[in-house]
């Protein structure tokens, strides 16, 4: 049944997440794989502290938004991909300072999330 939960959460992370970079413009700078990790990372940051009771109860629910969902959703080799090809384009600065943000916001944005999910729980 966890199998069924994480493909049914992946199918709807990765479709919004497609829709998603429709909807954000990409320049030079990757915004669409930033914006994305980093909702991303405050939603897991909700999950982990706001659900966690609601999730024990349903372990197969918190598979299909963590694993699933969010998963799919969010995505690491989107983000070294998009910096691979600023590389490639030799835009050294950029890549840099993609990588850095994309770091710092994820741990601003996950923290913040579960700083929140915390004060709900």
């Amino acid at each position: 049944m966890n199998y069924l939960a994480i493909f049914i959460g992946g199918a709807f992370g990765g479709g919004l997440r497609y829709l998603a970079t429709l909807v954000i413009s990409n320049t030079t700078f990757p915004f669409s794989t930033l914006l994305i990790n980093v909702i991303g990372a405050f939603l897991m940051g909700i999950c982990s502290t706001y659900f966690i009771n609601y999730f024990k109860a349903h372990p197969n629910i918190k598979k299909m938004i963590t694993t699933g969902f969010i998963g799919a959703f969010t995505t690491y080799s989107s983000l070294s991909l998009d910096t691979v090809v600023l590389l490639e384009n030799g835009h050294f600065l950029l890549a840099s300072l993609y990588l850095i943000t994309s770091m710092l916001l994820g741990f601003i944005f996950i923290a913040l999330g579960y700083k929140k999910g915390s004060k709900h729980s």
